[in-house]
């Protein structure tokens, strides 16, 4: 009886440490959604840690990068169900290149350039739409 017991609680053991193990998949998707994701936060936590005092400023971005993980891990599985695994491959090969470090990096200020052109245009579809009302 002793035995059956041990070897229940060893399959189970087993079958937990495995179901915590990440799939490559996960791996890449994760690794993909960092490499995108972390060089658009910068200013984002730039910008929030002018918010807070000085003297907390280093303890606040270290309690901010803390959760990275659980959201890139969050952004991941939106990812995952988008892409295939050979597709966030073929991302990641593109992405680790120089010029896909360079277009990560940018993302973020063009993100915001663009969000600014956005909004002079809607300012200017909105003077449209009242010669139409």
């Amino acid at each position: 009886m002793k035995k059956v017991i041990v070897t229940l609680v060893l399959l189970v053991v087993s079958f937990s440490v495995k179901a915590q193990e990440k799939t490559a998949f996960e791996k890449d998707t994760y690794k993909l959604v960092e490499i995108l994701t972390k060089p658009t936060l910068a200013p984002v936590i730039s910008q929030f840690t002018s918010l807070v005092k000085t003297e907390n400023a280093t303890a606040f971005i270290k309690a901010v990068e803390a959760t990275y993980p659980e959201l890139y891990t969050s952004l991941s599985k939106i990812y995952m169900d988008e892409y295939t695994h050979d597709e966030i491959k073929q991302l990641l090969k593109f992405y680790e290149s120089p010029l896909g470090q360079k277009v990560a990096k940018s993302s973020g200020k063009l993100a915001q350039k663009g969000m600014q052109a956005g909004q002079a245009w809607g300012m200017k579809v909105q003077g449209i739409m009242t010669k139409y009302q």
